[in-house]
């Protein structure tokens, strides 16, 4: 699991505290669809947790943490 590319280097960030999906996407130059797999798997695996936020005027968007 922790072996895939990419995987350690997004959980490095998750510790970090960068949590939100285009903060990873700047800080690391992973493309989008290479992410939104790598996540859906740490979700799907129990090793993070995303969770909803809203800013005022937009919509719902997501965290991931550890």
């Amino acid at each position: 699991m922790v072996g895939d590319t990419w995987t350690v280097l997004v959980l490095r960030d998750l510790f970090n505290g960068i949590r939100r999906f285009d903060d990873l996407t700047a800080h690391l130059g992973i493309a989008r669809n290479v992410l939104t797999r790598r996540l859906a798997t740490l979700v799907a695996e129990g090793i993070v947790v995303r969770v909803p936020y809203r800013e005022p005027g937009s919509r719902e968007r997501h965290e991931y943490r550890l």
